[in-house]
């Protein structure tokens, strides 16, 4: 009862709220959503052995601050997950973010996104790119922030700062800060080429047995991005990077290429990489990357969305320990009236490297999903 009390307090504050004027040329608009699941998972406590029925209640508020030339949107939700064997009680999982979009000046813009989450169930786990066994709540932050400056009319500069940290309830866990500048500049219609610097640092945590391990590194890469036709745009970098743990330095070649493909109504990513980076086990090392996404729009009701990916990730600089795991996830739905839509879900989370049966996760679900509608 509780919960549903704190639901209802959440809609009618939004709906008092809703499209409030808060200073001149600034608009307020509450941001509030609610989602319903019932379905079977057939390994949810990633031990081989625990397939069971499952619900889950996500609500979800926020506020909007919005005016002609920034748009700030602040976000708090949380997922109580029912296991009708395994857990009777719930589980509750929380999140919460931020996302900016600003244009401070004529030639400048800036774009920002941050999510934290704590999440207690290993399929959270998972979707967010950690493959570990057992229940162990975890800390997963990730952020990104960057500012475009057109210098002249044929040349860009940007400044990109990601951030990625995961700590386990036992003090595990790693981290990743890495700011990037790079210049391009347009050479035709469609082809631009340039190049980036990064420097980034690496954090291993590893309570009990010393100091925290501490590495650099150093990246230069060449930049091109193509737009192939209208709907298609081409991004790739390759480059060296210098890596410096304490007491050694190696070179580590990073290459990456991405394809986004857009139109009204479908939406299509496909990207790949070698990479230092936070791979599945939560450490810094190389990661191997392959991902793709999907979204389609049928009319104004009918969706149709995915996505998914292959990611290996090993110690730097030679891979060692790799671990290789795999996610998939869908979405098929109908958008209802009044802010309402139904769909049926389905997933699948997996390791390459490993025929266990606790690394091996299939889920199906009913959704049923309610968002206050914007003015």
């Amino acid at each position: 009862m509780g919960t549903w009390r704190v639901l209802g307090t959440a809609v009618v504050v939004a709906s008092l709220l809703r499209a409030a004027p808060v200073a001149a040329g600034t608009v307020m608009e509450p941001i509030a959503r609610l989602t319903l699941e019932g379905g079977w998972d057939s390994n949810a406590l990633y031990d081989g052995r625990s397939g069971d029925t499952i619900g889950r209640v996500s609500p979800e508020v926020g506020l909007r601050l919005r005016d002609h030339l920034w748009d700030l949107r602040t976000t708090y939700g949380g997922e109580l997950v029912y296991y009708q064997r395994l857990a009777p009680g719930g589980t509750w999982n929380h999140r919460g973010g931020l996302a900016l979009d600003a244009r401070p000046t004529r030639r400048s813009t800036l774009a920002g996104a941050l999510r934290l989450s704590q999440a207690f169930d290993p399929a959270a786990l998972a979707q967010a790119g950690v493959f570990r066994t057992g229940r162990q709540r975890a800390l997963i932050v990730g952020g990104r922030a960057r500012l475009d400056w057109r210098a002249e009319e044929t040349l860009a500069t940007a400044a990109t700062l990601e951030e990625r940290i995961v700590t386990f309830q036992d003090g595990a866990g790693g981290a990743m800060h890495r700011p990037t500048a790079e210049v391009l500049r347009r050479l035709d219609r469609r082809l631009s080429l340039g190049g980036a610097y990064s420097f980034g640092v690496f954090q291993s945590f590893e309570p009990g047995t010393g100091p925290d391990r501490l590495a650099l590194a150093h990246a230069l890469r060449a930049r091109a991005r193509w737009r192939a036709e209208r709907h298609l745009t081409i991004d790739a970098s390759a480059g060296p990077a210098l890596w410096m743990p304490e007491g050694s330095t190696s070179v580590v070649p990073e290459v990456f290429a991405e394809a986004l493909y857009a139109t009204r109504g479908l939406d299509l990513r496909l990207n790949g990489g070698h990479a230092l980076g936070i791979g599945a086990t939560a450490q810094p090392g190389i990661v191997d990357s392959l991902e793709f996404g999907a979204g389609w729009r049928v009319g104004r009701t009918w969706f149709v969305r995915g996505d998914g990916g292959l990611w290996r990730s090993g110690e730097a600089p030679t891979g060692r320990g790799a671990v290789t795991g795999y996610a998939v996830a869908g979405e098929a739905g109908r958008v209802l009236r009044g802010g309402l839509r139904m769909s049926v879900t389905g997933a699948h989370f997996g390791r390459v490297d490993s025929a266990a049966p606790e690394f091996r996760r299939s889920a199906v679900g009913l959704r049923v999903g309610w968002e206050l509608e914007a003015r």
